[in-house]
């Protein structure tokens, strides 16, 4: 895994993000990549990175509006001044990529998201750079570009967006999304806040654009939902998370969590070595996090195959995966007996 790759999923599974962040270079030469089948909006190339993954080499014949040449430093302004824009207009090409993908450092990264986690993206930036964020705005056209991508650019300070018209009538964002565009080296400093407590360090799980869709679709249908790095259904009354991580092999590795709550902390703690005893009868490998009036239960499994290989039959992968739940829900009731 390279370094964008281990950047871009630490980032993405502590803020939950179901998106890819879109990483962007700027230069004033012609840059190597794929480019787009057809002009468009430049919200919308970013956009397409986020959701769909597609990285794109634009040019100023790329970009359908006149407006975000300007802004972007493809050409001058003809008759007045515009801000924000790249000054001098020395543009060649920009570089838009998932942050993943990427091969060389980006100058920009955005992160496109709902309020509540971007207020939590917000909150560890300002303890990365121990300055509040003053957002500039209007709401009016190619706020992607101005906004998300140019400010950063040019004055090396993070800026937050509500977007545009543009951006949500025609390239798609959703009434719940805003972005923010962070200069590339505050985005380095920010993730390295991004210190996951033990419980998070134990629940480790691929992405879900990293799991084969069959497989993905195999928990679905025994009635799981996905986040950004796990599943999570109902067993026997009981809601569990489960974490998926591969190896060389494969996807050998499944982590299943169970919150188990009790009345006072005190009772959590008497309850450990009763749980400890129960859980080492258990096929898996048990860990038990104690968390103030909570204990969380963790049983990991290994699989030989590989959990793509057993998904293929879906019998086979629908009794393992229940026995080891349905098991696992027999332990959590014997706790609290």
């Amino acid at each position: 895994m390279g370094k964008y790759e281990d950047l871009s999923n630490k980032f993405r599974k502590f803020f939950q993000l179901p998106t890819s962040l879109v990483a962007i270079k700027i230069s004033d030469r012609e840059l190597d990549g794929q480019r787009p089948k057809q002009p468009s909006l430049f919200c919308e190339f970013v956009r397409k990175a986020a959701h769909e993954g597609d990285p794109s080499t634009i040019s100023e014949k790329d970009l359908q509006n006149f407006a975000a040449r300007v802004i972007l430093g493809f050409t001058e302004p003809k008759y007045v001044d515009i801000y924000p824009r790249i000054k001098p207009a020395t543009t060649k090409s920009v570089l838009v990529s998932p942050l993943e993908k990427m091969k060389q450092d980006p100058d920009v990264v955005i992160a496109i998201t709902d309020p509540a986690r971007m207020m939590e993206i917000l909150q560890v930036l300002h303890r990365a750079t121990r300055k509040r964020l003053e957002a500039s705005m209007t709401g009016e056209a190619s706020a992607v570009a101005g906004e998300a991508t140019v400010i950063p650019y040019m004055e090396r300070k993070p800026n937050l967006t509500l977007l545009c018209g543009g951006a949500r009538t025609i390239a798609g964002y959703q009434e719940s999304e805003l972005a923010m565009g962070i200069p590339y080296d505050a985005f380095v400093k920010l993730s390295e806040m991004l210190v996951e407590p033990t419980l998070v360090t134990a629940l480790c799980g691929c992405i879900m654009d990293d799991i084969p869709r069959h497989l993905k679709e195999a928990f679905i249908q025994l009635g799981f939902d996905k986040s950004t790095d796990h599943f999570y259904g109902e067993f026997v009354d009981k809601v569990f998370r489960v974490y998926i991580d591969k190896d060389e092999r494969g996807f050998t590795k499944m982590t299943a969590h169970y919150p188990l709550k009790f009345k006072s902390e005190q009772e959590a703690t008497k309850a450990i070595d009763r749980a400890k005893e129960l859980l080492a009868g258990a096929s898996g490998e048990a860990t038990i996090i104690p968390r103030e009036n909570w204990l969380d239960l963790i049983l990991t499994f290994q699989f030989g195959e590989g959990l793509e290989k057993i998904a293929l039959d879906r019998t086979k992968f629908d009794t393992t995966i229940k026995e080891i739940l349905i098991g696992f829900a027999n332990v959590v009731d014997k706790i609290v007996s």
